[in-house]
């Protein structure tokens, strides 16, 4: 339980998006894992149970970090090489 304890915290999604979008860039692959990356947040949020009001805001907020930071990482990544 260790591993769901760390998952609520969005910035742990943050991270993956971060490095899937800096390392693969915004291509094919980068996009299948950003998919099977949003599956697994729904699938977490629906073994997390149900939200406490104090802390609904740090459970539904990995998703959309996920998705900033992956665009963050491939537009870091295409300012870099270019």
């Amino acid at each position: 339980m260790y591993l769901m304890t760390v998952l609520r915290f969005p910035f742990v999604w943050g991270l993956f998006g971060f490095i899937i979008g800096a390392f693969l860039g915004a291509n094919n692959t980068s996009v299948i894992l950003l998919t099977l990356l949003l599956v697994g947040f729904l699938i977490f949020m629906k073994l997390a149970g149900p939200a406490e009001e104090k802390k609904e805001g740090l459970l539904f907020s990995g998703g959309p970090i996920l998705i900033i930071a992956w665009i963050i990482g491939f537009m870091i990544k295409g300012l870099v090489l270019n």
